[in-house]
């Protein structure tokens, strides 16, 4: 009777010891980052406040585009902008001297 006792104590201390030590090797050699990317936001902007050096960029870079939504960043240093050249629509990024950035 005494054996039937023991047994399941005897189990029931063995499920608790390997439930902890799991517990502290997950804790100790997960050092993964997760890291979110920030989406940037944009203001809309009307496409004839844009800065002279943009619309020449655009024309210089992307001859025979139109732009057809843009947007800029809070601090104007950054503009976001649609062009549509024929029948491809594409998204580009560039700056307020009218460099372009990749993103």
């Amino acid at each position: 009777m005494k054996n039937l006792f023991v047994l399941p104590v005897l189990v029931f201390g063995l499920l608790v010891a390997t439930q902890g030590i799991n517990a502290q090797e997950i804790a100790s050699t997960d050092t993964t980052e997760i890291t979110t990317p920030v989406q940037e936001k944009y203001i809309d902007l009307a496409v004839e406040n844009l800065p002279q050096k943009v619309i020449d960029a655009v024309a210089k870079d992307f001859a025979g585009a139109t732009i057809e939504k843009a947007g800029a960043k809070e601090d104007a240093s950054e503009f976001m902008l649609v062009l549509k050249q024929g029948e491809k629509t594409m998204e580009v990024y560039c700056d307020a001297d009218g460099n372009w950035i990749k993103k």
